[in-house]
Parts: C-alpha cells; structure tokens; sequence
C-alpha cells in the first residue's frame, strides 16, 4: 500500500510537468471564425499545414497524455467520483476517493449532499459558494426558530381559563 502511495504521488508530479509543457492546441483558423470554436479538430486535408506537421504547428500526440494509473485523478491523488444523489454517496470510499456534484443538480438536493457528507468525512470538490450560503442560512434559521418559540406561563394560562369561566 505504501509503495502504491509512493507511486502515485510520483506520477502526480510527473503529469504535472508534462501538463505544464503543453501547448494550447485550438481548432485551426478558430481565431478567424467565430462560430469555428476552440475545441481542437484533427486536420483531414491532402495539403494541410497542421496534419504535415510544418513549421511550428503542433498536433496532439500521445506523449502530451498523462500516465494511465493516475488518468482521472485529482491533484489530490483521490480518484474522482460523479454524485447524483445522497444515496451515490454510498459507493464513494472516502479513503481513496473524493466525490465531485453533477453540475444538474439543483440547490436542495446539493445541501443534503454536502450535509451527509460532512457527517461521513466524505471530501466533496464543488459544494459550491451558494450551498454553503444556504446552508448557513438554513443553520441561523433554525436556531432563531428555537429561541422564538414563545415560553408559556402558567399564570397567564390560568388567567385566561378563568375568563373563559366567568362567560
């Protein structure tokens, strides 16, 4: 276990340096069409510049890809696991990996997520700045409602049957 430990971390640092050194490969002539986008297309033409390989023009090759025992992990070292709902949090070992929320998910169903979380030690990647908002209003809301329930005396109970009484 120790060794894998070592080994992963090792190869972390590995991808770091290989991700760090690679180039931004956009879809050519992106910058001159809008509605081309950025997301690379590989080139099929018979005198493309970018399938030849000319001049500077770089293509994505399997030697900018990270190692493939650590493809899928965070930065952490935690393999990375999509939550839907409370009951996926089952599944999410929380000694070797870190949930992350479906981005579908809406805010009510989010907050039982992170709760449940928090009560099983569970990491979550993206709980979100308005969850935790919610979360904190939900907690003060709920504290001002036990300070607000009204203590009832008995004097003022007897007082008001005694009313009742004399009509």
């Amino acid at each position: 276990m120790l060794n894998g430990v070592i080994m992963v971390k090792r190869l972390l640092e590995v991808r770091k340096v290989i991700k760090s050194k690679k180039p931004s490969f956009i879809r050519q002539d992106s910058y001159r069409y809008l509605k081309l986008g950025t997301a690379w297309r590989g080139r099929k033409g018979r005198h493309n510049k970018f399938r030849l390989h000319r001049r500077g023009h770089t293509n994505p090759t399997p030697s900018y890809g990270s190692p493939v025992k650590v493809r899928g992990f965070h930065a952490c070292g935690k393999k990375e696991v999509m939550v839907h709902n409370v009951s996926d949090l089952d599944s999410v070992n929380k000694d070797d990996e870190v949930a992350r929320i479906a981005g579908t998910v809406g805010l009510k169903k989010r907050m039982d997520i992170v709760n449940v979380a928090k009560t099983s030690n569970i990491r979550i990647l993206n709980p979100g700045v308005v969850t935790l908002v919610a979360i904190k209003a939900d907690l003060k809301k709920k504290k001002s409602d036990k300070k607000a329930q009204p203590t009832v005396k008995k004097d003022n109970v007897n007082k008001d049957e005694n009313k009742d009484n004399k009509k």
